[in-house]
């Protein structure tokens, strides 16, 4: 009514940010999905949690980053990891109401950005995690390096996480697209709906690579000025305009922070 641009939210796009229905659909539009299974209580995935390989990841259906994602290795660490996610509160507020339990999935993981507008997809960047276990958990950002558009793991990855924008209906706006390259090819790990977060601290770095625009402008060309947004490349340059890498820093000591010594230098 409002005649602004849209994805829908009719059938069974209603909750396309759901991770478990991005699967199905994913599924249902025969690309490699995740093997997985969810509910509200241990009954809904005990059969999943009893007969899966080890190890399983568990976590949220409605999350970010890494929020209460764990990987398990037995069935009494999945077990207790499902009960204990209904009782701490989500990064994005509230409770959560569903838990998500998947194959561990081997490979590298990558992560597609993208601009969107009635349909057609643009590439705005291809990065590739550096996560590590640290600190007790499994999955811990160290960085995020960029991937050269122009490589054959880029070309595989950008054609797989578009036809997974189609099997989703996201024909408007951004789309931040998670994706491991397992042995037998890429696989969707999760869509959000919206532009990678990070505080956009990514953003600097991915507008020089390109040579001046980023996910962020695009966006709000595809929304508000077709004109430029059909001038925007399908894929970033290669080789990039710029080298870098995102770098995140890892406390391996804790304690409470009394001072910043040299910070405002650094700054």
């Amino acid at each position: 009514r409002l005649l602004v641009r849209t994805n829908g939210a009719k059938g069974v796009f209603a909750n396309r940010r759901d991770k478990k229905v991005q699967q199905e659909l994913v599924k249902a539009a025969g690309l490699r999905s995740i093997r997985q299974a969810a509910g509200k209580t241990i009954s809904d995935v005990e059969d999943f949690l009893r007969k899966e390989s080890y190890p399983l990841v568990l976590k949220p259906t409605d999350s970010a980053g890494t929020d209460g994602v764990k990987l398990c290795h037995n069935y009494e660490e999945a077990k207790d990891h499902f009960d204990a996610l209904f009782e701490v509160e989500a990064v994005n507020g509230g409770y959560n109401t569903e838990v998500l339990c998947q194959e561990f999935l081997r490979g590298k993981e990558y992560v597609v950005d993208t601009v969107s507008r009635d349909g057609e997809h643009k590439t705005m960047a291809v990065w590739v995690y550096d996560k590590r276990p640290a600190n007790g958990a499994a999955f811990v950002y160290f960085g995020m390096l960029p991937v050269d558009s122009g490589s054959t793991e880029a070309k595989l990855l950008v054609n797989y996480c578009h036809k997974v924008l189609d099997a989703l209906a996201l024909k408007n706006g951004p789309a931040h697209v998670e994706i491991i390259m397992t042995p037998s090819g890429p696989c969707l790990v999760e869509v959000n709906c919206r532009a990678q977060g990070g505080d956009g601290n990514w953003r600097p770095l991915a507008r020089r690579l390109a040579g001046g625009y980023s996910q962020v402008e695009a966006t709000v060309d595809a929304y508000l000025d077709k004109k430029a947004f059909q001038l925007l490349p399908k894929m970033p340059p290669s080789p990039a305009k710029a080298f870098g890498q995102e770098v995140m820093l890892v406390s391996h000591a804790e304690g409470q922070v009394i001072g910043t010594p040299g910070y405002d230098i650094i700054k």
